[in-house]
């Protein structure tokens, strides 16, 4: 019987991520895919500045420019095309280092990522191929595989399932979901317009109770539709062509005034019942979910696969170390610890811009629109609609659980080299865990022992004038001195391990051993 370390099932943006990243490491992998070819239309059309900041760490950030704009704002309109609200998100923070919302065409990445994937010696892909049945061990998983001619009996050590929002994966390995309570009918539409015709790429959301609208403009002459669908809808027929073409027939001019209702391709129509679910455990055992297999969530944020791509990243590095490096099983279970309250953050959040959008009440329409009209004077009545948070992860694999820093993504600035070059911060650090000192050399600092257990090394960075490089904007070593922060340990995924203080009762050379101290503990 052909054994792997892992099999993953599911060779979407999740999957194929995840298998790059384990395949980077050496693990061997075995992905199934139902479908033999890409899918030739986009599903995602949204990534935020932390899913391009793994795309870096991927090398993958060029491939990503290349099919994406970034250049992205909404108006808020109601049903009298009135302006209520509107948001540039050019102006928001980059604290990950890149813009925080790319709008992209998925088959060209999706591509592009099986490229990469198909050129590791230790990955095996099996398109046309399908998971039927599983048995699992204390020691190993075994999966029955067909394509449809013939089956056979696979075993690994871990079975990852990224196979979406019906997971068979999740069926088989008995995990039940929670409704947080958002489900509502929306007809997903996309369109594609010729590349000569000039189109606004304002994104719009019509607010508007009889019929709510959202519009995004994706790259090139993409535009993503959709419309809420309601009671009164003929389902059968409501997404043909000539009903399609209907709805969006009062909103073309928005983007092109020359246009008319016949222009365009229509390449998809599809009523989605837009879902807010989540695993009640991300892991049984040896079986892991991940993506829509794991949480399912309305599109208002445009964080469906992102949070998918964030739970490869957080589990990877972890199985990495548990096959790699003999560290303890129990690492694997601050996957789900962490990743859990993550995405319920993330979906809550959704919900509530869910209700501000989705209101069919027509005086609970007048109330939303006043609230979003008197936003631009009073910040605060239009806070749910803030498409930008600092999620934090759940409790797991940090030095204090109680730390206000731990569990949140270092910020990526931009950094001087001593050569004068200019890059990013990430390129700095390795793909384990790393350490940045402030205006101090943290190499003295760590012995050999201290990080011998790390599969893939230790960095050490000073940020400083006579240092690694210099941060050009000044913003992170600000933080660290507004912080009194004289080190920061950083998990191979950027998140803040722990920080060593320079105002505390001991040393930050007295601080930093009992990291590493903590740290073995944890992992080992």
């Amino acid at each position: 019987m052909p054994k792997y370390d892992v099999i993953i099932v599911g060779f979407g943006p999740t999957g194929s991520v995840l298998a790059y990243l384990l395949g980077m490491q050496g693990v061997s992998t075995l992905v199934l895919e139902e479908n033999s070819v890409v899918v030739d239309f986009p599903r995602a059309v949204h990534l935020d500045g932390e899913t391009m900041r793994i795309f870096q760490f991927l090398n993958l950030h060029r491939q990503v420019q290349a099919c994406s704009h970034s250049d992205m704002s909404i108006s808020f309109l109601n049903a009298n095309n009135q302006l209520l609200h509107y948001q540039d998100f050019k102006t928001v923070d980059q604290v990950n280092g890149w813009p925080n919302d790319f709008l992209f065409w998925q088959p060209t990445l999706d591509t592009a990522i099986r490229e990469r994937v198909s050129a590791l010696d230790n990955v095996d892909i099996r398109l046309g191929w399908v998971m039927k049945a599983k048995k699992t061990s204390e020691k190993f998983v075994v999966v029955e595989i067909s394509n449809g001619n013939k089956s056979e009996a696979i075993s690994c050590d871990f079975l990852l399932g990224c196979d979406g929002a019906k997971s068979l994966t999740r069926k088989l390995a008995n995990i039940s979901q929670i409704d947080l309570g958002c489900e509502e009918p929306w007809l997903v539409c996309d369109l594609i317009f010729d590349k000569k015709i000039e189109i606004d790429k304002r994104c719009y959301q019509i607010c508007d109770p009889v019929r709510p609208v959202t519009i995004v403009p994706c790259h090139a002459n993409h535009i993503r539709w959709e419309f809420m669908l309601d009671k009164s809808d003929e389902l059968t027929s409501i997404a043909n062509e000539n009903s399609v073409r209907t709805l969006m027939a009062p909103h073309m001019k928005r983007l092109n005034p020359d246009l008319k209702p016949s222009d365009g391709t229509i390449i998809r129509a599809s009523i989605y019942n837009f879902h807010s679910l989540i695993a009640n455990d991300f892991r049984n055992g040896r079986v892991f979910l991940l993506g829509d297999a794991a949480h399912q969530m309305p599109p208002f944020l445009g964080q469906g696969m992102c949070a998918g791509i964030r739970d490869a990243f957080n589990l990877s590095w972890k199985l990495g170390g548990v096959i790699r490096g003999n560290w303890d099983h129990r690492v694997l279970d601050s996957y789900h610890s962490e990743r859990k309250t993550h995405v319920e953050q993330v979906i809550r959040k959704v919900i509530k811009i869910g209700g501000v959008l989705q209101t069919r009440n027509r005086l609970a329409a007048v109330a939303r629109d006043f609230m979003l009209w008197l936003g631009h004077i009073f910040p605060s009545l239009v806070s749910n609609l803030n498409f930008v948070s600092g999620w934090r992860l759940g409790d797991g694999i940090f030095y204090d659980k109680s730390e206000a820093l731990s569990r949140y993504l270092l910020r990526q600035p931009t950094i001087t080299l001593p050569s004068g070059e200019l890059v990013k911060l990430d390129s700095l650090l390795g793909k384990g865990f790393s350490i940045i000192g402030f205006n101090i050399d943290p190499a003295p600092l760590v012995q050999a022992e201290d990080t011998k257990f790390l599969v893939d090394g230790f960095k050490t960075v000073e940020i400083g004038e006579s240092g690694d490089g210099i941060d050009v904007q000044g913003v992170l070593t600000a933080w660290a001195k507004k912080q009194n922060i004289a080190l920061a340990m950083l998990r191979p995924d950027r998140h803040i391990y722990g920080v060593c203080y320079f105002n505390k009762a001991t040393t930050y050379q007295e601080q930093l051993p009992k990291l590493f101290l903590k740290l073995r503990g944890q992992l080992c």
